[in-house]
């Protein structure tokens, strides 16, 4: 953008006289200047003066010179100007949208301090900021303000966002405040360092320039964007600052400089553009901007006003249309004819790349990268939308206010000035006939406005959306299909035509429909009016109120409407008759009566209803004008119109209302109906009470709400009213509420009132006494005591029998168990059912009685259906027969018959129901019914009077024979036939098995599709044979088109092609040959047509068809060579040579050589002539034409004369004849050939010198292969025997290439092996060459080939060891297989030897795993032996050879490798291993000092064995499980030790895995186990000291036995109560060391005088040893934890359990003491139990 002076406005006066404030208006047409006379100069779009008005003060007593004005702007709708002064006070006066309207205040605000600033961001509210530091907004419509928030610190600028979201306020302390509209908060979002006095609010963030030569942007939320500094520059103070409407731009104005700002979308921040230096200037004050973006006002200190343009580029669209660019997103639109401007904005900031001009150059649309702008250049309204353009869409610009765009069967609406769409919906029906909007315009009241869209779903659908809401409103369902739709202008109307001409009005509202006319050929709404026009023939009908649609006036015209017209004084209808187009005039009067309410404009609305008060709908008219002007507020129109119709009450009514308002505009200002009172009264004569509540309810006005609705007797909702207000007179306006009942004699509304305050006995004597007893009876029901009461209850039941409620009255007296009553009033009350209900208790014997009269009473009032079961119950079948045929309950009446045992009655009834299924056509069921009641000549005149003839037959079949049946049904049918009703006629034949009788009545009065008919479905196999009879019968009547259709239905194409040839109708003959002969017929067809006419005819035939080429082909084909010749001659004079040549060669034929050489020379063939004598051996004549017409072929006339001498065998004349020919390397060729090879080189020296040295080496091979040169000769002879096909001789001298005559190995063996293919191809019967050959081939040692010779010889063995030789062992094992199975195995054996010596291990694997693998094994490569054995996947075999491997390891003593072994490869669960498991467990556990990981392989080890065995429910399992559950405990045990004692669970978990590894002294080494569980009991202590003397005791015991060698010596009867075992191996040495046992020993022996122990095991409540598994009861589970028994607090994990305290203990322990060997212990038991550890709780 650059910046550009324009023009001075205002000029600049000699002193200060600052321009305020400058205002553009949002619709771009005024501007208005605040000058310092205090007067605002009100500027045109051109920025020239045409008003000026003087402000006021806020009392005229203070002076005109009391005040200044400080802040202006325009209102939203740009009629109004809001305006500021220092006086305290904001006024708002009404400018009008015209120059000549008067300027009146019509809003003043009184405020407590002077105004600052103002922002007006909607119509009805407008923001003003104060001296005070205040944040108010005022209500416009109320006259009322209100502060928003409140500071210390004035306001010195208030900027509304662009989006109308939020708006900010900056204050004198630097302050920046953010007020949310939505949620109503304010935040402060940033301090500056000086007062913001230049702000403007854009879409991206803040921009302020401040005093201190500083221009800074900000976010949203107060965050530094970006800053430009110019204290560096000779810049002043920054004093004013504007933004354009796209808030993309920002200009700041300083002393006499402007600075531009650009935001730049690419780089997301702001662009410092050229700056527009103005001399004298002095000090802009005060910017701005039009709305149209194109001109900057700039008013100065010394009251001086310029405009600044504002462009970045111009343009012109259609030589009409100029084009400037404000913004890359912002483009003014002029038009030069009239000088109107358009913007269009993007108000997404995008570039706009194309404008487009459209809809009779009215609208403008903006394409963008990504959204479509719509213009409408009389509104000034533009839209914007998201839009990816196709280019395809299309755009419909026929609807008032906005645009249709259609694309991809999507209709979107736009409205103008609206951004987004309206709506859309999806269609394929899209003409702008079956399309219908209606968008109200922007001065539509919003209440009022209506958005709706009339659409075609299907074709006979049409669907009316409401583009406000998106609901639909209607969905309209027609017969036909529809071709036109519009809605009236309110969109309460819809007028359709269908295809059939019948147009269709719908009040959509109602959904009621009538049908206007029928035949109509042009149909209208009037514009701007509800009035509708219609055609129907001759006959033009209008409707001028379509609420009376049967109110319409018609007159005749001459022609069709093209148009309705309409102006401010005539409506006219423009029809063109057959001389010139005439307008008939309507009664404009009517129409604008509707117009002018449209308008609002009431005064020409009562002047129209007074000048026509004799209408007959004038009432109706007075009616909607008062009501509409009541709404907008125009008291005096609707008490005239009130006055009109005599409602005397609503005008006295409004006069009151008049009144009031102009009272309370003496006090508020204005008119007075913004007065409470005013607009209270209004909605109450509009019987809007709650409306009229709300209104009195704001201003507190109690009184008033309450006393409306008591002056209105709406006593209930004034009660209601008062109790939510706790009004203090409640009490008092109740009992004025019960006198007023009282008195008017409503004693049930009085009840009601008593009920609710809880006085029932007084509502039921006051609902007696209103003869309302039911509400008696109910509030009687509603109180449990009188609900009791007998008196009150017979009160009751004598009331509701006065009131002959007879069943409620029967209700009571049950109550009272006065059942007599009871049932006598149910009775009279025709309650029935409850009679029956009590009877069936009370009285049992009456219950059938009851239902008889029940049923006769249903039967009296028409239901018979229901009477039915009644009867039924009360037995009376017939009754209830009755009953159900009168209700046409057919299955039921069936189902009652059928239970009468009386057969007459039934018989009777069965022919009535019979009559019924017969009219219903339930013909199978009717003839059951007719056949059960012996009625069978009714079913068979019911067949033949509904032409069911075959049914009929097989009934008269069935009870009168065959023979009668048939002889009457053929004499029935022959009648029929007579008559000429040949259908039933028909059908009776079929029916008898005579379809050739109808087939010939058909035949004999001409019905031949009749015939084709009954042939095709009888006698199918003579259908072609008819149908070609029937054609031929046409052919002779001449009608030669149904001939032909049945001659092609017969596929007899051919037949008919020759009728229309014979009849010379030869376009039918084409067709016909076209369509249905194939493309040859067609050509045949065609040259014979075209050979039938001739000359240019046939030319111009064959060329219409692009046939004449062939068409000439065809002519010699044929040998018409005059027609070919004059076709060629007339259309295709280049095919004239081609003609003759085929002539020629036609005449060649026919032996006629003279008269053929001729048209080959006139065919420009001549060597085709030469080509002729040659091969008829004629020389002369061939010589003389080729002289004469192609001397190039002499040389082929003398090469055949040559061919001819040495046929002859004249070698010398040949070689004459074709050196005449300059043709030497013929006769060369020959004389190689023959091998004449002297000769041949003499013609090479003398004639082809380059080829002598060729001749030369051909001549040797022929002599090398005549045998003359060795080997080399063998070779060449068997290559040339070969190719002649001798294999004899070939074999024998490729056999004489051996040992004998050459030492080349590779030549013998390429030689023998090739002879050897010679006789298996050729020589296989011949068993000599056999023999020689498998002679040869064994001595050059080619086994493979002597192996396929032999195979083919029949010697398979021999073949095989060939093989074997070859050490081809696939291909011999492939032949043993076919041929000597046996010999398998012995090839497999040499096969598997000759591996084994070659050492060929990856091959013998293949063959022979085992081998391979003990191969590998001898040569000690132990781990390629099992990982191969691992890879066969066969458990057994890894094993095998794991034991083998194992066992070598534990002969080495190298338990750590057979560890790993094992851990690699796995445990297995063969008793033969165990020996090995054993001594790993034993050798892990001998050692001083156990090591975690060692114990964990082994105990890892035995799980897989475990597992194993447990599979197999092996008797070695529980073997394996005791010692599995040893290496745990240890395991587990030796990496809880690594934590230490500090950690008190630690050794109490210890403790008791020590205790539960006494039970496995048998298989540990026992005087280990019982010192460390003894060494564990002692230190613990407490009431395990006494358990850990004991089995110390018990260890030095087992030390003692060990040392003697004798177990005898070890007392176990201390452990009777345990599962500990008494019978235990003796260890053969001692485990502990002497320093240690010798301690241990000195504390037993100290310990043993001390009485103190007990010297036992500690026993739990099962009085066993606490760590025992096994009691009286069985044996428990162990603890997974402890190996303790788990007696209670029970843990499942998986498989096992666990005792809960002790889990959660350990689990504790591993959470707080991570080690890798207490994880992995944790991992070890998820595993062996098959689910993970978790605390439980």
């Amino acid at each position: 953008m650059k910046l550009k002076y324009l023009s001075t406005i205002l000029p600049a006066q000699d002193g200060e006289a600052k321009i305020s404030n400058i205002s553009c208006s949002p619709n771009g047409s005024r501007a208005a200047i605040a000058c310092s006379d205090r007067s605002v100069a009100l500027l045109d779009e051109n920025g020239v003066q045409k008003d000026r008005f003087t402000c006021k003060p806020i009392d005229a007593k203070y002076g005109k010179k009391s005040f200044t004005v400080l802040c202006m702007t325009f209102s939203p709708d740009s009629s109004r100007i809001a305006i500021g002064q220092s006086d305290n006070v904001l006024f708002i006066y009404k400018v009008g949208t015209s120059w000549n309207e008067k300027k009146v205040i019509v809003n003043k605000f009184v405020q407590p301090s002077a105004v600052t600033c103002l922002s007006w961001p909607f119509d009805d509210k407008i923001l003003v900021g104060q001296l005070d530091g205040k944040v108010r907004i005022g209500l416009i419509k109320t006259n009322k303000c209100s502060s928003l928030y409140k500071t210390d610190e004035t306001v010195v600028s208030i900027q509304t966002h662009p989006k109308r979201t939020s708006f900010v306020s900056a204050h004198q302390d630097g302050s920046i405040i953010l007020y949310n509209f939505s949620s109503r908060t304010q935040s402060k979002i940033c301090t500056l360092q000086v007062p913001p006095y230049n702000l403007v609010f854009t879409n991206h963030g803040l921009v302020v320039a401040t005093s201190d030569r500083r221009v800074l942007s900000y976010t949203e939320n107060g965050v530094v964007q970006q800053q430009f500094d110019y204290n560096d520059q000779s810049e002043k103070e920054f004093s004013s600052i504007s933004c354009d409407p796209t808030a993309q731009n920002v200009v700041v104005a300083s002393y006499d400089r402007l600075r531009l700002f650009s935001w730049s979308a690419r780089r997301g921040a702001w662009d410092e553009g050229a700056p527009l230096e103005i001399q004298n200037a002095y000090t802009i004050g005060a910017l701005g901007w039009k709305m149209d973006g194109s001109t900057i006002y700039a008013g100065t200190v010394c009251g001086g006003v310029f405009s600044v343009d504002c462009c970045l580029r111009r343009g012109m669209l259609k030589s009409r249309f100029e084009t400037t660019y404000v913004a890359p997103s912002h483009v003014i639109l002029r038009d030069v004819t009239n000088d109107t401007r358009t913007n269009v904005i993007s108000n997404k900031g995008l570039a706009i790349d194309e404008l487009k001009i459209m809809g009779k150059d009215r609208y403008v649309i903006g394409y963008t990268s990504s959204s479509i702008i719509i213009a409408d250049t009389e509104s000034q309204r533009f839209s914007e939308l998201e839009w990816q353009s196709g280019g395809h869409e299309k755009f419909y610009f026929d609807f008032n206010n906005c645009c249709l765009i259609i694309n991809a069967g999507e209709v979107t609406v736009v409205e103008y000035g609206v951004d987004g769409s309206l709506g859309w919906v999806r269609t394929e029906l899209t003409s702008p006939h079956l399309l219908s909007v209606q968008v109200s315009g922007p001065d539509v009241e919003e209440h009022k406005k209506v958005k709706k869209l009339a659409y075609l779903v299907d074709p006979t659908t049409i669907s009316i959306i409401n583009l406000i809401n998106g609901q639909q409103e209607s969905f309209i369902n027609h017969t036909g299909a529809v071709d036109w739709i519009e809605l009236n202008e309110r969109a309460s109307k819809l007028l359709y035509r269908d295809k059939r001409s019948k147009v269709t009005l719908v009040d959509i509202s109602s959904d009621q429909r009538s049908v206007l006319l029928s035949f109509c050929t042009y149909v209208q709404w009037v514009p701007m009016s509800d009035v509708i026009v219609a055609q129907s023939g001759d006959n033009l009908s209008i409707w001028y109120n379509p609420d009376l649609p049967e109110q319409v006036t018609n007159m005749k015209i001459k022609g069709e409407v093209e148009a309705v017209l309409r102006d401010a004084d005539r409506t006219e209808v423009i029809v063109q008759e057959p001389t010139a187009k005439v307008a008939y005039e309507l009664d404009n009067t009517q129409i604008e009566f509707g117009a002018a309410l449209e308008k609002r404009d009431f005064d020409r609305a009562v002047a129209f209803l007074e000048s026509n008060t004799s209408g007959t709908d004038a009432y109706s008219m007075w009616i909607r004008v008062a009501e509409m002007a009541l709404e907008h507020g125009n008291l005096f129109v609707a008490q005239r119109c009130y006055a009109a119709i005599n409602d005397v009450a609503k005008v006295r009514k409004l006069h009151d209302i008049l009144e009031i308002a102009d009272e309370a505009s003496i006090s508020i200002g204005g008119d007075g109906t913004h007065f409470y009172k005013v607009r209270a009264m209004l909605a109450i004569m509009g019987r809007k009470f709650k409306e009229a509540e709300r209104i009195f309810l704001e201003q507190n006005d109690t009184e008033s709400a309450i006393g409306m609705y008591t002056s209105l007797h709406k006593w209930d909702e004034a009660l209601e009213l008062a109790k939510v207000l706790n009004y203090p007179e409640y009490e008092q306006l109740k009992t004025s509420y019960l006198r007023a009942l009282s008195d008017t004699g409503q004693d049930s509304k009085a009840a009601e009132l008593k009920v609710s305050d809880g006085d029932t006995l007084s509502a039921i004597q006051l609902y007696i006494k209103s003869n309302k007893p039911l509400s008696a009876l109910s509030a009687a029901n509603n109180d449990s005591v009188l609900s009791q009461d007998e008196n009150i209850l017979r009160q009751i039941a004598d009331s509701l029998v006065k009131s002959q409620l007879y069943d409620k009255a029967g209700d009571v007296y049950e109550k009272l168990k006065d059942f007599d009553k009871a049932v006598e009033y149910f009775k009279k009350g025709d309650a029935y059912g409850k009679a029956i209900q009590l009877a069936r208790f009370a009285f049992p014997e009456k219950v059938v009685t009851l239902e008889q009269e029940w049923g006769l009473h249903l039967e009296y009032i028409g239901q018979y259906d229901a009477a039915v079961n009644h009867f039924v119950e009360a037995n009376d079948l017939k009754k209830a027969v009755e009953a159900a045929i009168r209700a046409k309950e057919w299955p039921k009446a069936l189902s009652i018959v059928e239970n009468i045992q009386d057969q007459k009655v039934r018989t009777g009834y069965y022919g009535e129901i019979a009559d019924h299924y017969s009219n219903k056509g339930d013909f199978e069921r009717a003839e059951r019914l007719f056949v059960e009641a012996g009625l069978f000549n009714d079913a068979i005149m019911m067949y033949g009077k509904n032409n069911k003839w075959i049914d009929a037959f097989r009934l008269s079949e069935e009870f009168h024979g065959r023979e009668a049946t048939i002889s009457s049904y053929l004499a029935k049918a022959e009648d029929l036939d007579e008559h000429g009703r040949f259908a039933e006629a028909e059908q009776l034949y079929i029916t008898i098995g005579m379809p050739h009788k109808a087939i010939q009545m058909y035949d004999r009065v001409g019905r031949d599709d009749d015939v084709l008919r009954l042939v095709e479905r009888y006698h199918g196999e003579h259908m072609h044979e008819t149908r070609k009879r029937f054609a031929t019968q046409y052919e002779e009547r001449g009608d030669l088109k149904a001939a032909e259709e049945q001659f092609l239905k017969a596929g007899d194409f051919r037949s008919a092609v020759n009728m229309y040839k014979d009849s010379e109708m030869w376009s039918d003959a084409y067709r016909i040959a076209k369509t249905e002969g194939g493309e040859n017929m067609e050509k045949q067809v065609l040259f014979m047509w075209a050979k039938s006419i001739g000359g240019d005819a046939a030319v111009k035939l064959l060329n219409k068809h692009g046939m004449l080429m062939e068409g000439i082909d065809f002519a010699c084909e044929t040998g018409a060579f005059d027609l070919a010749f004059d076709l060629a001659r007339i259309g295709a004079k280049d095919r004239m040579g081609t003609v003759h040549v085929r002539l020629a060669t036609q005449l060649e034929e026919e032996g006629r050589l003279e008269d053929a050489s001729k048209h080959y020379v006139e065919g420009n063939k001549p060597e085709l002539a030469v080509e002729m004598f040659i091969r008829d051996n004629d020389w002369a004549d061939a010589e003389r034409v080729a002289k004469d017409h192609c001397e190039s072929l002499l040389p082929d006339v003398y090469t055949g004369q040559a061919r001819r001498a040495i046929e002859e065998g004249d070698h010398l004349r040949a070689e004459t004849f074709l050196l005449r020919a300059n043709k030497p390397d013929i006769i060369l060729r020959y004389f190689i050939e023959n091998e004449m090879w002297p000769d041949a080189l003499r013609i090479a020296q003398n004639y082809l010198p380059h080829q002598a040295a060729l001749i030369q080496e051909e001549y040797e091979k022929s002599e090398l292969r005549n045998g003359a040169r060795g080997v080399d000769s063998f070779v060449a002879q068997a290559k040339e025997w070969e190719q002649q096909g001798d294999w004899r001789k070939a074999v024998s001298a490729l056999l004489k290439i051996n040992r004998d005559s050459t030492d080349n190995d590779a030549l013998i063996k390429h030689s023998t092996e090739k002879a050897a293919d010679l006789v298996m191809k050729f020589l296989m019967g011949d068993e000599e060459y056999i023999g020689a050959a498998l002679g040869a081939l064994d001595e050059a040692n080619c086994n493979e080939k002597a192996a396929e010779l032999l195979l083919l010889f029949g010697q398979s063995r021999q073949a095989i060891n060939a093989l074997c030789r070859a050490k081809q062992w696939a291909k011999a094992k492939q032949v043993a297989q076919e041929y000597l199975p046996e010999m398998v195995p012995e090839i497999e054996k040499i096969y598997k030897e000759s591996l084994k010596s070659e050492g060929r291990l990856g091959e013998l694997i293949d063959v022979d795993v085992i081998t391979a693998i003990d191969m590998m094994i001898e040569n000690d490569q132990w781990d390629k032996a099992l990982d191969t054995a691992k890879s066969q996947n066969y458990r057994p075999l890894l094993d095998k050879y794991v034991a083998q491997y194992a066992a070598i390891l534990v002969h080495r003593n190298d338990l750590s490798r057979v560890l790993a072994v094992l851990e690699r490869y796995g445990a297995s669960a063969n008793p033969a291993n165990f020996s090995i498991y054993k001594l790993l467990m034993e050798e892990t556990l001998a050692k001083p000092r156990f090591d975690y990981t060692e114990i964990a392989r082994v105990r890892n080890v035995h799980l897989d064995v475990y597992n194993a065995l447990q599979k197999e429910s092996s008797e070695h399992f529980e073997e394996f499980s005791r010692a599995l559950w040893a290496l745990h405990l240890i395991a587990m045990r030796t990496a809880l030790e690594e934590i230490g004692d500090s950690v008190p669970e630690v050794q109490k978990l210890c403790l008791k895995q020590s205790l539960s590894l006494l039970r496995y002294t048998d298989i540990l080494v026992a005087d280990r186990i019982f010192y460390e569980a003894g060494a564990a009991a002692k230190d613990y202590g407490s009431e395990y000291e006494s358990l850990g003397f004991l089995l110390l005791n018990h260890y030095l015991d087992l030390v003692d036995a060990i040392e003697e060698g004798n177990g005898e010596l070890v007392d176990y009867s201390p452990f009777e109560n345990s599962d500990i075992p008494t019978e235990v191996s003796l260890p053969t040495r001692q485990w502990l060391e002497s320093a240690k046992h010798e301690e241990m020993k000195e504390w037993v022996l100290a310990s043993s005088v001390d009485d103190a122990h007990a010297k036992e095991l500690v026993y739990d409540k099962r009085g066993v040893f606490e760590a025992s598994l096994k009691d009286k009861r069985g044996t428990a589970e162990p603890c997974l934890v402890t190996g303790y028994p788990v007696i209670e607090s029970t843990v499942r994990i998986g498989s096992m359990v666990a005792e809960k305290d002790n889990l959660n203990k350990f689990l504790v322990v591993i959470k707080s003491n991570q080690t890798e060997n207490l994880l992995n212990v944790q991992n070890f038991v998820a595993k062996w139990a098959g689910s993970p550890l978790a605390i439980s709780l």
